[in-house]
């Protein structure tokens, strides 16, 4: 059985956007990767936000887990200064507006939990 990789999934808004990243394949992610090894995943998250987005995180704070087919994502909401570009990973951002459920993006199923499961609880931050 295949060990699942550990993910530092970064969640960020802008004027009622949701920041989005779509790579490669076209596949519409939460910024964010994998943690290397001995690495807190709050710095993960950080150090990925940065890598794929040009952000720095003012504050990052943990939100809950998933656990998608391939990775345990440690998700955190992020506010964050600077002007997002697309980088490292990203060969564009998004700026997602309204439910995710409601969006015809092509976007992980991850993502689309994970956002879904971030709309229920955005009020209570």
């Amino acid at each position: 059985m295949q060990q699942k990789r550990c993910r530092a999934t970064v969640i960020v808004e802008f004027g009622g956007t949701v920041l989005l990243a779509m790579n490669k394949d076209q596949l519409v992610l939460l910024p964010g990767g994998g943690i290397h090894q001995e690495e807190l995943p709050i710095a993960a998250a950080a150090r990925e936000l940065h890598e794929e987005t040009g952000l720095v995180a003012s504050a990052l704070t943990f939100l809950f887990s998933h656990e998608s087919p391939s990775n345990i994502h440690h998700v955190f909401h992020a506010v964050a200064e600077g002007e997002p570009i697309a980088a490292d990973d990203a060969q564009s951002l998004i700026f997602l507006k309204g439910a995710a459920n409601a969006s015809d993006l092509y976007m992980s199923l991850a993502t689309r939990t994970i956002l879904t499961k971030f709309e229920a609880i955005r009020s209570s931050i």
